[in-house]
């Protein structure tokens, strides 16, 4: 135990792209979590649009609290559920300023997840899979208080354009990376509310979009010392990549995704990685990364414009060039993301992000 947190071991993380899986696995681990990203870009590239519902928020002071053991129910002898922490965490960028950047913790009976389909219900915002006449996707509601009677507000389609490539096979890992769906065309609308409930803004966004769901059974910050990620979708294919640098492993595993043709290409890639910076929280990170693999598969990402920095992650515009066997360089502009996870130990760093965090229907300090 270091700092009052918790230390458990480490075992290997299973990759797939299922909707099927895609559901609240409602994990009884004390530190067990899952959250489910959406992320978009617009057509233009200029904004960039980032969702994130957690049953238990990883980044959270509670979470990394030590947990309590053998907890037992005095009335009828069974353990008590461990508690959880599910949060809201929204983001909207226009030309790399944050326009709206909030995360929203609730108690945990604010939370009801799904295990038959995927979908969740954390306080007043929502997602669930769906279907129509035009395509299969996700349905994502945003209601976050911002303070002073001020309500951020959003509805949100992600119409599935490339999804449920690789059928689930956990194989026992204690974290999994769910890729559901590495393409979609997304649409819908923010609206910024004021104390009176008179609209103050309104924003339409239409775009290329990106769902995923991670979970693990095991604490976070003490699994994984640094995660590095990003997306970026081409005329005729998605690029993703991951460098993982768990606790365990002897070297940080770089990990390159091609979608293409309803099919994803997973290959362990080489990585470069340069130019090495520190955010103003103090998360060094290189702004320069080249993936190549045995089959000849290229990637260069450059980190363009930061539009998200706090304690824990930062994240950037980049460019992100493709090279495949054609020879033919495809350059677009994608999401980068950088977590720090192990700086969670370090207790100032809990108390300044928790100021950032609003709880049980109150806007964040900062």
């Amino acid at each position: 135990m270091l700092n009052g947190i918790d230390i458990p071991a480490v075992r290997s993380t299973a990759f797939y792209s299922s909707v099927a899986a895609d559901v609240w696995h409602a994990q009884t681990d004390a530190k067990a979590y899952e959250w489910w990203h959406f992320d978009a870009l617009s057509d233009d590239g200029r904004e960039a649009l980032v969702i994130v519902f957690t049953d238990n928020y990883v980044f959270s002071p509670r979470y990394a609290a030590a947990a309590k053991s053998n907890v037992v129910n005095l009335s009828d002898g069974r353990p008590i559920a461990p508690p959880r922490f599910p949060a809201v965490s929204f983001l909207y960028s226009v030309d790399g300023k944050a326009v709206f950047r909030t995360t929203s913790e609730f108690p945990s009976r604010q939370f009801s997840g799904k295990n038959d389909s995927a979908g969740c219900t954390i306080g007043a915002s929502s997602f669930h899979v769906d279907s129509a006449s035009y395509g299969n996707g996700y349905m994502v509601t945003i209601d976050i208080p911002l303070g002073l009677n001020r309500r951020l507000t959003g509805s949100f389609e992600w119409l599935s354009i490339e999804s449920d490539l690789m059928p689930a096979d956990g194989n026992g890992a204690a974290s999994s990376w769910n890729m559901v769906a590495p393409r979609s065309d997304v649409s819908g609308k923010i609206e910024f509310t004021g104390k009176n409930g008179n609209s103050k803004k309104l924003v339409h966004f239409r775009g290329t979009g990106y769902h995923d769901h991670i979970s693990g059974s095991q604490a976070f910050h003490r699994a994984t010392h640094s995660r590095q990620w990003g997306r970026a979708h081409y005329v005729d294919s998605t690029a993703v990549f991951s460098i993982q640098n768990d606790v365990a492993a002897e070297a940080p595993t770089a990990k390159l995704l091609l979608v293409r043709d309803g099919k994803v290409h997973e290959r362990i890639a080489r990585c470069d990685d340069r130019l090495h910076r520190r955010s103003k929280f103090g998360i060094k990170y290189p702004a320069r990364l080249s993936f190549a693999t045995d089959d000849n598969i290229r990637l260069r990402v450059k980190a363009v414009k930061l539009i998200d920095s706090g304690f824990y992650s930062i994240r950037f515009l980049s460019e992100m060039t493709l090279m495949l066997r054609d020879g033919k360089p495809r350059k677009t502009i994608g999401i980068m993301e950088y977590m720090a996870t192990k700086n969670i130990k370090y207790r100032v760093f809990r108390w300044f992000s928790d100021l950032q965090i609003g709880r049980n229907g109150k806007a964040p300090v900062f």
